[in-house]
């Protein structure tokens, strides 16, 4: 095995290919005395096609290039969603970041879809993903797809999103098309040639052709938009105020590289313990040659490495905007038995919120801890709480870990406080 593991390191991917296509001919050729046994040939197509499989992004978790980590994942989704409800993410940009995360599409796949891809049935909602290219295969521009299941919430967004580039289109060329039958057709994510015009508010919908008619048919890839416009998006995303740090290169998260949400689906897929062939099937793939990768990355080791990021990341995420109080006496509201969040924190608020308290406080901006409280108790507390909900739905137990991380924030902050031997209060 060692041999031919050398052997391997002198070819190229296509080389290797044909050597291995080599061999299974040879086996077969049943006339012939000598034959390479069925177990060499099992050895050589089980080999991987690239070379030096240890410099894998996945397999040596590249923090630009590999796999997100939950904590990573989780930063980014709550950013994007803050984002988005406060209209400073492009519903464009909003929807691509999101179903790369959930489905890891490659971009091409994503570039293809329309928003009849969207599907309401009676046995719930789905999507429709075309197939990439396949080598051998006759998958090309949406010829070959198949249909997995979809969030009502994302089907819900997808639909009002419809609705707004429906009326864009209507407005600005009411002639040219019939669109209340062609905007099935359009795609989601369209070629607009924004350099035409001047001024955000004057981009055109979608771009200028005169056989927009054509829409009222069938999709038509001139409509598209291309992976160079795309990959501009993903690169101004990263460079956005506040954007998520990640605490492994002390830099803004990269989501322009390669197929990182591709990367991190397939190690949360086999992490949760799906076997090569149901992630090759995620994947869209006709066998599990380039699945096998995400096998050998534990989840032992996922959870290390979130653990030993936690800390880190909730310095630099912004979570915690409260203050750190000595006492009830310094709060504000410190002297109302309403507003007395156990025995961790006062409630600066003027009137009473009615969340889950302590568990949505430690984000609030109102939010005063004690700095001698047992925050500690109530960060076990809130991951217990965590791990509860995102046992039954990931969408809404993420949700949990800006709490998470803004507790983090109060420990380190208040251990900080402490060991100065200030009296003060601690504004975030």
């Amino acid at each position: 095995m060692d041999h031919l593991i050398d052997l391997r390191e002198r070819f190229n991917v296509g080389e290797f290919s044909s050597l291995v296509g080599f061999m299974e001919f040879w086996q077969a050729c049943e006339s012939l005395e000598k034959r390479p046994s069925q177990a060499l040939l099992d050895t050589y197509k089980a080999l991987p096609r690239k070379k030096r499989s240890k410099n894998d992004v996945v397999l040596r978790l590249d923090p630009e290039e590999g796999p997100f980590t939950r904590v990573e994942q989780d930063a980014l989704f709550q950013w994007m969603h803050d984002q988005f409800c406060h209209k400073n993410l492009d519903p464009e940009h909003y929807l691509y970041l999101r179903l790369a995360m959930i489905y890891g599409l490659r971009g091409c796949q994503l570039r293809e879809l329309v928003f009849k891809d969207f599907i309401k049935s009676d046995h719930g909602y789905k999507i429709r993903i075309f197939w990439a290219k396949q080598r051998g295969g006759d998958a090309g521009w949406r010829a070959k797809s198949e249909i997995f299941n979809l969030d009502e919430d994302l089907y819900n967004t997808v639909q009002a999103y419809k609705s707004i580039v429906l009326a864009g289109l209507e407005a600005e060329y009411p002639e040219r098309a019939n669109w209340y039958k062609a905007i099935n057709n359009v795609p989601l994510f369209r070629r607009r040639l924004v350099g035409q015009r001047r001024g955000k508010e004057s981009v055109p919908v979608i771009v200028d052709l005169p056989d927009l008619r054509l829409l009222e048919q069938e999709p038509k890839l001139q409509f598209h938009i291309s992976d160079g416009v795309i990959r501009t998006w993903l690169y101004r995303i990263e460079n956005m105020p506040g954007f998520p740090i990640s605490p492994r290169t002390q830099q803004p998260l990269k989501i322009s590289k390669g197929h990182r949400f591709r990367h991190t689906l397939g190690t949360d897929l086999s992490n949760a313990g799906l076997d090569e062939w149901s992630i090759a099937s995620a994947f869209m793939h006709a066998n599990t040659h380039s699945v096998r990768k995400y096998r050998a990355v534990s989840p032992e080791l996922m959870k290390l490495i979130d653990e030993k990021m936690s800390d880190h990341l909730a310095l630099v995420v912004g979570a915690f905007t409260g203050t750190i109080v000595t006492d009830r006496t310094s709060a504000k509201n410190g002297g109302r038995l309403d507003r007395q969040i156990e025995d961790l924190a006062v409630c600066g608020a003027d009137t009473v919120c009615y969340l889950d308290a302590p568990f949505t406080c430690y984000g609030c901006s109102k939010f005063q801890p004690l700095l001698d409280a047992d925050h500690k108790a109530a960060l076990a507390r809130l991951e217990r709480r965590r791990e509860q909900t995102i046992a039954i739905d990931k969408t809404t137990g993420v949700l949990w870990d800006r709490a998470i991380l803004a507790c983090r924030k109060v420990i380190l902050d208040c251990n900080a406080l402490l060991e100065s031997g200030s009296t003060a209060g601690w504004d975030a």
